[in-house]
């Protein structure tokens, strides 16, 4: 009867692999862990072996193809369908439930016994210098598994803690991973001299818009309201309380709400309300000593640009043709890059630097 082989689980989240070639043609007869075909995938080239033996029908994806996991490859007519090891395989559509028998250890003095054992098993057992030949396999036929191998290693001790990811911390582990696999994000640098950040960078969202703006449903929301997230260090991690309608705020009132929500967040009694419907986020990692003046801030998604602020230090700067001691901030500016280009990133940058250099400009867009 005709058994169906698919493309296996090869691990470390593999979803397809390109066939490189074929060790069998139709009209062959194959005996189980007889090799097949090799594949690769982004991690490396493996060979795959037959489950069950047989005579090969048919060889469903070509040389240079790409097969998915769960696709099929081959079919072979065999008298039972008994799959070798059809878990460890993950193989679809087995043809037959009776599990393979168990093969004894060969006697001592004998013919070497065959070792079957997956790819990935086998790579596990050269990278810890284990031959398989001095394993007995618990699964059927002898097959030796992946927690065979890891039995027989040697156990490293280690006096590392372990720490369970929970919490708040999970939290934002799960969200840091979500915006980077979601968002192709790029970071744009520039140092310039330091007053009144928030209202500057409000300012310079209004030159340009999509950098006040939220990926949603496949579509760019340009936000009408400028609600600044401040980035705030708590204990376990970090969480970001929101300046709600900054565009409305003076520098004054800036400031002080900025104090009352870190001040709530960093005393774990912000409201929720207070950290959500943020537009943009400014974080600073430039507050302590040997802090850097440079980073790559990661962005609050789906917000589609964050504004980081390094550290504060005198650096050189030309000043009506001479050279003097300034104190400077570093800037890093990270963005979606489906949402806007360098280009707009470079309005974004020019502007902020305009309004944080010269107050005069800012002062004439307050309200």
């Amino acid at each position: 009867m005709p058994f169906e082989f698919r493309l296996p689980d090869l691990g470390e989240g593999i979803e397809e692999a390109e066939l490189l070639a074929w060790n069998v043609t139709p009209g062959d007869t194959v005996a189980a862990f007889q090799p097949l075909c090799q594949v690769e995938s982004a991690k490396a080239a493996v060979e795959l072996t037959a489950p069950v033996a047989g005579r090969i029908r048919e060889l469903c994806v070509a040389p240079g193809g790409t097969a998915r996991r769960g696709e099929l490859l081959v079919v072979i007519d065999t008298d039972n369908g008994n799959a070798a090891d059809g878990e460890w395989f993950g193989i679809v559509g087995r043809a037959a439930t009776a599990p393979a028998p168990v093969v004894p250890a060969a006697p001592s003095g004998s013919e070497p016994r065959p070792v079957r054992a997956a790819p990935f098993v086998r790579k596990l057992a050269r990278e810890r210098g284990i031959r398989l030949e001095d394993i007995a396999g618990s699964g059927p036929q002898g097959r030796i598994r992946l927690a065979d191998v890891e039995a027989t290693a040697t156990p490293v001790v280690s006096d590392a803690e372990r720490v369970p990811l929970r919490g708040l911390r999970r939290e934002i582990a799960q969200h840091m991973l979500s915006a980077v696999r979601n968002a192709p994000q790029v970071t744009s640098m520039d140092l310039l001299d330091a007053t009144e950040l928030v209202r500057a960078a409000v300012e310079a969202l209004r030159v340009v818009p999509e950098a006040n703006a939220i990926v949603e449903d496949d579509a760019i929301v340009l936000q009408r309201t400028y609600n600044i997230g401040i980035a705030t260090a708590v204990p376990g991690g970090l969480i970001v309380p929101v300046v709600k309608h900054a565009e409305m705020l003076s520098l004054l009132e800036i400031a002080r709400e900025i104090e009352r929500v870190v001040t709530a967040a960093r005393e774990r009694r912000v409201a929720p309300a207070e950290l959500a419907d943020g537009t943009f986020t400014i974080t600073s990692f430039g507050g302590l000593a040997g802090s850097p003046m440079f980073a790559t801030p990661i962005l609050n998604y789906p917000q589609a640009a964050i504004l980081g602020i390094g550290r504060i230090d005198l650096q050189p700067r030309v000043v009506d043709g001479q050279v003097v001691a300034r104190q400077c901030v570093g800037i890093s500016f990270t963005f979606d890059h489906r949402v806007m280009d360098g280009e707009g990133a470079g309005r974004f940058m020019t502007a902020f630097k305009q309004f944080v250099e010269q107050p005069l400009a800012l002062l004439l867009n307050l309200r």
